[in-house]
């Protein structure tokens, strides 16, 4: 109970800010457009074809990198090349869910129970070069711009999941993040290959015991090894910390 307790706890400094993925062997080869788009990538976040820098890389290639890449390379110093049209031509841009409008005479709570399905996502076949990483199960996302789960914002969706009664997302969601900790190492900021290099406040265990107060704790017994696992990652190196060394590798005394 005490692991579960600190997890909750742990400083945002420690949480925000981890070092590079760990080496898990049986992680998935990721798509990372700034390294396997070079330099077309530069160019278009530098030419601001996007006012928003998280637009191009949500995009996903029609073929592979290294085909489009190719290509700009040949189109590239050509007078009539519009670097623009390329990207148009080339990506697709993500699917942001259709527009709906807010009934604002409804109270908030039927307006949440109706506004879940709007909001949830299947990512289980996704085509082979995106930057969304792939999940069993279905997840709710913020919406608008954020069209991925995020890690400790989903603590508090899933408090909202679990007031309208929707444990079936709240389960749906924990068995996604178990599979980020064994798969990637750890739960990343958000499910999307730019953020694996950064975490948030690890709310892993928080929202398993929201999962207890709606089913019980021996339903809720499955997550109990990618529990210690999150708990192992972000302690890594504690054993060493002394008041004159008080910073370790993700994690401080306090």
């Amino acid at each position: 109970m005490k692991k579960l307790l600190f997890l909750s706890t742990l400083l945002w400094a420690v949480a925000c800010s981890t070092p590079s993925a760990p080496e898990v062997s049986n992680a998935p080869t990721y798509y990372l457009p700034w390294e396997q788009l070079q330099p077309l990538f530069d160019d278009v976040q530098m030419a601001g074809i996007f006012e928003d820098s998280k637009t191009f890389v949500d995009w996903t290639p029609k073929q592979s990198p290294e085909t489009i890449l190719k290509r700009f390379v040949t189109e590239r110093d050509r007078s009539s090349f519009d670097l623009e049209a390329f990207v148009k031509a080339n990506f697709d841009p993500p699917y942001a869910g259709e527009a709906r409008e807010v009934d604002t005479d409804k109270p908030i709570k039927e307006h949440l129970s109706t506004h879940w399905d709007y909001l949830t996502r299947s990512t289980r076949d996704q085509p082979p070069f995106t930057t969304l990483i792939p999940m069993q199960e279905q997840y709710v996302v913020p919406g608008g711009r954020f069209r991925e789960v995020y890690y400790w914002d989903s603590y508090f969706t899933m408090i909202g999941l679990g007031s309208s009664g929707r444990i079936d997302l709240v389960e749906s969601m924990l068995d996604n993040f178990a599979y980020l900790i064994d798969t990637v190492g750890f739960i990343p900021n958000g499910n999307r290959t730019y953020y694996l290099g950064r975490s948030q406040p690890p709310y892993f265990s928080s929202m398993v015991n929201l999962f207890i107060q709606h089913t019980s704790m021996d339903r809720a017994l499955k997550y109990l090894p990618a529990i210690q696992k999150e708990y192992d990652f972000w302690m890594d190196g504690a054993e060493n910390l002394t008041p004159q060394h008080p910073e370790g590798k993700r994690v401080v005394l306090h």
